[in-house]
């Protein structure tokens, strides 16, 4: 079930240091994120550090993941000010989340941000997640997946499939 015709909120507060803002149709700010190895690796599994996604990329990546959920900035206070530091997209399948900024990578972050995917596809009235894919090379994101009591349900070649009751 699409995300259509549901308002989604300008943001999303997860903790007092960390929030998700309403993508803005400022594609431009993903690049420098998605061009980190790390980054496009976990994401797309591409490991050819000559192919880096360019701006034509991103944008059409951010059109698709905005139409197929409702997508955010994370964002982590610094100071005064927000900072984007990675995104994540609210769908009930497979809910992509990245994290750009190296130094807010293993700080717990993901771990909050998914729990508050977890909570947002509940006021929606969803029962499930289902197909969340994770590579098989990135044990973090499988550690936070089983953490939450996501339970690995199948494989592909890269990845393990997790499903979440969300009943």
């Amino acid at each position: 079930m699409p995300l259509k015709n549901i308002h989604q909120p300008d943001a999303i507060v997860v903790s007092d240091s960390v929030r998700l803002r309403k993508y803005d149709g400022h594609y431009e700010k993903f690049l420098t994120g998605y061009q980190d190895p790390y980054v496009y690796q976990n994401s797309e599994g591409i490991f050819d550090e000559t192919k880096k996604p360019d701006l034509n990329y991103v944008k059409g990546m951010c059109e698709y993941l905005d139409s197929a959920g409702e997508l955010y900035f994370i964002e982590v206070r610094e100071g005064d000010c927000f900072l984007s530091v990675g995104d994540v997209t609210i769908k009930a399948e497979n809910p992509p989340i990245a994290i750009w900024t190296q130094k807010y990578r293993g700080a717990g972050i993901g771990t909050m941000v998914m729990q508050a995917v977890i909570t947002r596809l509940k006021e929606l009235g969803f029962s499930e997640i289902k197909g969340s894919a994770v590579f098989k090379w990135n044990v973090p994101s499988q550690k936070m997946h089983e953490k939450l009591g996501f339970r690995r349900v199948g494989e592909t070649e890269n990845s393990f499939l997790y499903d979440l009751d969300l009943k």
